[in-house]
């Protein structure tokens, strides 16, 4: 006879309930590739999980690691609570987001939604074509249970793609829906210069408005480091950013 895998659906995959059955949880064990295709994770990132993300002591990534996974076993997503990780090109930021989709997905049945900033503003420029439905789209990014957003604020942005952000984030701040951003530059500025905005900020970029939901929806994580890619630990982890 086979052996029983797993013990609570005995490898049926459901579980009775209260309310009746609901998936079990070894179902989400591993995430297949229409998941993948739901959340679309781009496939250099397939196999990023936080467990690989091979932290480094003297950058304190254990203190960041320690922090995600109490963020993921919370219920703050629930609150509209998220996470902006910050920090130089290289050190893992996109690693980790993604690991926390993956996470999420396992932990808790939720299919999240990742998108590269500058790829989703392209697609919803090329919508403008016929291509697609901008719409759809923006419905998507809009409704999905948690977003992440990569590489926010790279660069300059037209009048065009403030709006289509600041849409996004306003929306999503009203109805308490979580964003995961993954940035080069810091959300405020720590200090002003005779009063004005220090350039290289998302407040200077994006608004004051738009700083200010994006500081009270997400905690700030500082991720520090070398650049992994093409190192020792390029080779222990993969492609990281």
């Amino acid at each position: 006879m086979e052996e029983i895998k797993c013990s609570l659906c005995e490898d049926t995959g459901w579980v009775e309930t209260k309310g009746g059955v609901k998936k079990c949880a070894c179902r989400y064990s591993e995430i297949t590739e229409e998941i993948f295709r739901r959340m679309n994770i781009p496939k250099r990132y397939r196999d990023k999980e936080i467990e690989n993300f091979y932290p480094e002591k003297k950058y304190g990534h254990q203190l960041i690691l320690n922090r995600i996974e109490d963020y993921i076993n919370s219920d703050d997503f629930l609150e509209g609570k998220g996470l902006f990780l910050v920090g130089p090109p290289g050190v893992g930021k996109t690693h980790l987001a993604v690991g926390v989709l993956k996470e999420f997905f396992k932990r808790k049945g939720i299919v999240g939604l990742f998108y590269d900033t500058r790829s989703l503003l392209f697609n919803l420029k090329a919508s403008f074509d016929g291509l697609t439905s901008s719409r759809e789209i923006l419905e998507d990014v809009v409704e999905a249970p948690i977003l992440v957003l990569d590489d926010l604020g790279s660069e300059r942005l037209s009048d065009w793609a403030r709006d289509i952000l600041h849409y996004i984030i306003i929306n999503r701040y009203n109805d308490l829906k979580p964003i995961i951003i993954t940035s080069n530059i810091e959300l405020k500025n720590k200090k002003k210069v005779e009063g004005d905005l220090l350039e290289n900020t998302l407040e200077e970029r994006m608004g004051q408005a738009i700083a200010s939901r994006l500081s009270e929806m997400c905690e700030i994580l500082p991720v520090k480091g070398k650049d992994r890619r093409g190192t020792a630990l390029n080779e222990k982890n993969g492609a990281v950013k």
